[in-house]
């Protein structure tokens, strides 16, 4: 039977489900992924393209997974997305996590964990944001414990209660103290598609927030091919891609470019709305994703894919699509 070809909203629901996790990682069982080889890919040889995959049954399959999928790269969540406390990361797993990416030549810089949605950083209510602000330390030490080096948050939202500076002021200060209370791991801010109050929709909003960030060498920038375009930036348009990395670069700086989500669009262009679409099947279309894979400036970062999956059309599918767009 071949690799279950599982979309965003699957992985989410696994995600939501994974009360067993504990139980799961303490029964000892050894990563079936050991001792297997990744096949690199004929094209695209300085592309780390792959996709979000699920923990369920262990933290460590994870690996297997991707591998499954014809992946170089993955992402994950760390933990329960409904609930604020999680049972502590079992070290067994853990080790058993960092031994599948050794056997199986997977750097940490390719995995690009995913935080919780029930973060908000730049929270204007003292309660969420002290919740959050603990959550993100929490999920970097979890990071340590894994061996990843790269940890990608949703910036945050003022609610409309606070300014946008204020708000940024107040996801700086989170990262600040995360980064005293760990160690190493770069947090990777997502860019956001502009909806409602969320901060980041505009890379001058992101530049914001690593201006008040200390230590800006442990902070970076995860690129969301469908936030940018709903954000106003048109990807779409011939040259598009390009342009977009152009003020990316003149705005924030490349230096800081840690990853990129791929995902079609739904929406149309500056729609400010998140819905992901197929690679091919939205508004952004084939020829931007040619120029992605094919731009030289995301060579040996993560590409991840987020995009809902239909029958015949999944990950799997998908991550061989953007590969034979590749022309090295």
């Amino acid at each position: 039977m071949g690799p279950k070809k599982k979309g965003a909203r699957k992985r989410k629901q696994e995600e939501e489900n994974i009360g067993s996790e504990v139980e799961d990682e303490m029964a000892g069982e050894e990563p079936k992924e050991k001792g297997r080889k990744r096949k690199d890919k004929k094209r695209g040889k300085n592309k780390y393209i792959g996709a979000h995959v699920s923990i369920s049954g262990g933290i460590w399959k994870a690996v297997g997974d991707c591998l499954a999928l014809g992946g170089r790269s993955f992402a994950l969540f760390l933990g329960s997305q409904r609930s604020w406390q999680r049972p502590p990361l079992n070290a067994t797993a853990a080790e058993k996590f960092r031994k599948a990416c050794v056997v199986n030549g997977f750097d940490p810089v390719h995995i690009l964990p995913h935080g919780s949605y029930l973060m908000n950083c730049g929270s204007p209510k003292q309660d969420v944001f002290e919740k959050s602000q603990d959550l993100l330390v929490e999920e970097l030490s979890r990071c340590s414990a894994l061996g990843l080096s790269l940890f990608n948050l949703h910036p945050g939202a003022s609610l409309g209660t606070i300014t946008t500076e204020q708000c940024q002021e107040k996801i700086a200060q989170a990262l600040n103290h995360a980064h005293q209370q760990t160690p190493a791991v770069v947090t990777v801010l997502e860019n956001m598609c502009g909806q409602g109050s969320t901060v980041g929709g505009q890379f001058s909003e992101l530049r914001g927030i690593i201006d008040r960030v200390r230590d800006q060498s442990r902070v970076g920038v995860c690129l969301d091919t469908c936030h940018a375009f709903a954000a106003g930036y048109d990807l779409s348009a011939e040259g598009g891609v390009k342009s977009m990395l152009d003020e990316f670069d003149r705005v924030v700086g490349l230096s800081y470019l840690r990853g990129v989500h791929l995902n079609d669009s739904k929406g149309k262009l500056g729609c400010h709305l998140d819905r992901h679409e197929d690679i091919g099947r939205g508004q952004i279309g084939i020829p931007a994703f040619r120029d992605i894979v094919n731009e030289p400036r995301l060579d040996n970062i993560p590409l991840i894919l987020e995009t809902p999956g239909r029958p015949g059309f999944g990950d799997q599918e998908q991550i061989e699509l953007l590969y034979s767009l590749c022309k090295d």
